[in-house]
């Protein structure tokens, strides 16, 4: 039986930073459609919306990445919060800044 698509068009999705190596995600979003890719063609003037500049200002292209597809919005908001329980974010420490190579140690 083919899933229904309109009753479960969720997903949970991270933006990452290619500019670290591995690449780490900076941002976990839940949404429909584009929304996942809309952060980076209406950047705004969040602290998200500053490392999507400082991204596309160094020639990079921020990776999008679905985590998971196909849910309810109950499920979708589940998830997204409990992966941002699990990873924080860059204010409570978690998804840190990848150090640049120059501020790398070797």
């Amino acid at each position: 039986m083919r899933k229904d698509r309109r009753a479960a068009p969720y997903y949970v999705y991270a933006l990452k930073d290619p500019r670290s190596n591995p690449v780490l995600p900076f941002y976990i979003g839940k949404g429909t459609g584009n929304r996942a890719w809309e952060h980076t063609i209406n950047v705004d003037d969040t602290a998200k919306g500053r490392r999507i500049k400082e991204i596309l200002d160094s020639g990079y292209e921020v990776v999008t990445t679905k985590l998971a597809d196909d849910l309810s919005e109950e499920q979708a908001l589940k998830l997204e919060a409990e992966l941002i329980a699990s990873f924080g974010t860059e204010a409570t420490g978690g998804f840190q800044r990848w150090p640049e190579k120059s501020e790398q140690v070797s």
